[in-house]
């Protein structure tokens, strides 16, 4: 009992006093203060009402005689509610001694009646059986509860232990391997649903079968074979090796295969259990994760590379910005020769090239954005074949055919660059050492109906198709449907990656076009790209109108002294006062100094110190309103999100010419 009692203690068990006189109330709560229970004083019916919704009670003591309402009315609203209908009720009355009075007591839901003076034994008597009555009640609550948790508890088990028996006896027929249980003798007790199928035999069949019989019906050697495994198993020796069987479609299968005894609780060998291991897919998988493994260490050469690539096309933007700039200030304003500025021209020209070669760089270290605009094609295709000209040998001669009359294309002029020269490389490799004829051709062509071409579903429109054609050794039949394949190559190591024409692929599909190849042995071969043609020719470039100052002073910070300097040239002949900072801290100060004294602040993004788009926070606490272009060698591209902001007014590419610096101090000054 002293378990029992411990799930509820007396002070835990609450009897409730209702009388609208306090001493009464004191008086009962004295002569049940030996109980050791929590007595609870109510004064009139309606806070007893409100005390017995709120609270569990064992016992209710309730005055009949108060006012407003009395015991008979509270005790009927108490039955008339379902949460308080259980609670035991005594009277307590001083004056209704009358039967009709007691009977109407016990009408309304007492349990009891008490007459004052009530004599203290007597109540603690009768109220220690009801405290008693609601204890029991409670443990019974407290073990049926107990009983619900542990029957829960036992549904739970016998679940698990139908799930424990379904999932025990299941994996037997589910494995994926070949499973049988033999008797002593080498007759199948039971197949499993792998070595069902591999048989193609049903399991009634199976069953008594030798499973020699079954795997190599005819074949004596194999029969002997496993004969012999099996009495090693009875004798105790378990047993593994490997096979070759025949699958229901004479299909071939290598296999490992253990064969052990199973041993009753005596230890007594009762049947043989034989397990196969298909081991040829397994070896495929080894030499296909063997190829992942190598594409891995060489993406990982690649990304290295691009790293590398990006730092360098940084370090050379920087170079890059000092040689356009000066080719530019001196054109501006030198009064040379006719040859002297074509000199110039040329090194603008080249220097633009140098620009978007760059670009290709970054594009290919994924550190700069593809631009899609509508271009001509021929134009890059005459100019990419100029650039081969200068470069292949002069064993590769070089034929085209390029119809000026195709439309426009939708696309990335460096990438298109970026597809020809690829393609064209590949030809010059298949024609290095003997030679050969480079055919170059570019027009147009009608796709009436969808259709499955070049390995994906194409829609019908015109498409502008590049040839690109040689006279090399061709590519066999075995390797024609992966030579789109990221690092597939058949050439020499140290001649490719493997990656070029998967590169070309990925870009042509990009844009909604195809690719096809056709190749013969020891004659050539020649690959069709096929972009979407688009009616609308673009805006073409802008002509190159520089507008000058309206008194407006520039902040420039940049930490290479030597950038800093031809940007401020460049900016000062545009008309504005440029105040140069090579150190950030020198430019926080002079801003603090004179908030209101600058009209933009250029800043550079990759300053050694600190970043720019750091610097812009700090100076824009200065002054908040204050424009700033933030320029940058590589990086996020403008459509990203990373570094606009408030107050980040342009974002710009090195290397910048004097028309871009005029357009983007134009553009920066305008949103002030």
């Amino acid at each position: 009992m002293d378990n029992e009692t411990t799930i509820i203690r007396d002070e835990q068990i609450c009897v409730l006093g209702v009388d609208d006189r306090p001493g009464n109330l004191v008086a009962l709560e004295a002569v049940l203060e030996t109980l050791g229970i929590t007595f609870v004083r109510a004064y009139s019916g309606r806070e007893a009402l409100e005390y017995v919704l709120k609270k569990e009670f064992a016992l209710i003591l309730l005055d009949v005689q108060m006012p407003d309402m009395d015991g008979f009315e509270t005790a009927s609203l108490m039955r008339s509610n379902r949460k308080t209908e259980h609670i035991p009720i005594i009277f307590v009355t001083a004056i209704n001694f009358q039967p009709k009075h007691v009977f109407k007591g016990y009408d309304t839901g007492a349990v009891d009646y008490l007459f004052k003076p009530i004599d203290p034994h007597i109540l603690r008597s009768k109220v220690k059986v009801f405290i008693e009555l609601f204890r029991q009640k409670e443990i019974l609550k407290y073990k049926a509860l107990e009983l619900e948790k542990a029957n829960r508890y036992i549904l739970a088990q016998q679940r698990a232990l139908k799930t424990s028996t379904m999932r025990f006896t299941t994996a037997f027929d589910q494995s994926f391997q070949f499973m049988a249980i033999l008797d002593a003798q080498g007759r199948v007790l039971e197949l499993n649903a792998m070595a069902r199928q591999l048989c193609d035999a049903a399991h009634r069949k199976t069953v008594g079968q030798y499973l020699w019989d079954i795997l190599w019906p005819g074949n004596a050697e194999q029969h002997r074979s496993l004969k012999t495994v099996i009495e090693r198993s009875m004798a105790g020796e378990p047993t593994s090796d490997e096979g070759i069987f025949f699958d229901k479609n004479k299909e071939m299968h290598s296999f490992t295969r253990t064969v052990s005894p199973v041993r009753d609780d005596s230890g007594e060998i009762v049947c043989i259990a034989v397990q196969g291991q298909d081991i040829s897919e397994r070896r495929r998988a080894e030499e296909e994760k063997q190829k992942l493994e190598n594409q891995l260490r060489q993406a990982q050469k690649l990304e290295a590379i691009g790293t590398l690539a990006g730092g360098i096309a940084h370090d050379f933007n920087n170079i890059l910005s000092i040689i356009l700039g000066s080719a530019e200030m001196a054109r501006r304003v030198s009064g040379g020769t006719r040859d002297f500025d074509r000199y110039l021209d040329r090194i603008l020209m080249a220097g633009n090239k140098a620009k978007d070669l760059i670009r290709q760089i970054l594009i290919f270290s994924r550190q700069s954005e593809i631009k899609r605009v509508a271009f001509h094609p021929g134009t890059v295709v005459r100019e990419s074949i100029r650039l081969l000209r200068s470069t292949l040998p002069s064993s590769i001669e070089i034929r085209q055919k390029i119809d000026n009359r195709t439309g426009h294309i939708i696309a990335d002029p460096t990438q298109f660059h970026q597809i020809l020269l690829n393609l064209c490389t590949n030809a010059f490799h298949a024609m290095e050492k003997s030679g050969g004829i480079l055919t170059i051709s570019m027009d147009s062509l009608a796709v009436e109906e969808p259709a499955f071409r070049g390995g994906g579903e194409i829609s019908p429109g015109r498409y502008i198709r590049l040839t690109v054609g040689d006279t090399g050794a061709g590519i066999g039949p075995e390797n024609l449907a992966r030579i789109f394949d990221p690092y597939f190559t058949t050439k020499e190591v140290g001649k490719g990656t493997g990656m070029g024409l998967s590169i070309v692929h990925g870009i042509v599909a990009g844009y909604g076009g195809f690719v096809e190849v056709e190749s013969e042995l020891s004659k050539g071969s020649s690959f069709f790209v096929h972009l979407p043609q688009t009616d609308d020719p673009g805006q073409g470039e802008e002509e190159s109108c520089l507008i000058g100052s309206g008194g407006e002073t520039i902040l420039l910070i940049d930490d290479d002294e030597v950038v800093l300097e031809m940007t401020r040239v460049m900016i000062e002949m545009l008309g504005y006062t440029v105040v140069s900072k090579k150190d950030w801290v020198d430019a926080l100060k002079l801003l603090g100094e004179n908030p209101h004294g600058y009209d933009l602040v250029i800043l550079n993004q990759a300053m050694a110190c600190l970043k720019g788009k750091e610097l812009s926070r700090q100076l824009l606490e200065i002054r908040p309103d204050l424009p700033i272009v933030l320029c940058m060698s590589h990086g996020t591209p403008p459509t990203g999100m990373e570094y606009w902001e408030p107050g980040i007014a342009e974002l710009a590419y090195k290397p910048l010419a004097i028309e871009d610096l005029s357009a983007l101090i134009r553009n920066s000054l305008g949103k002030r």
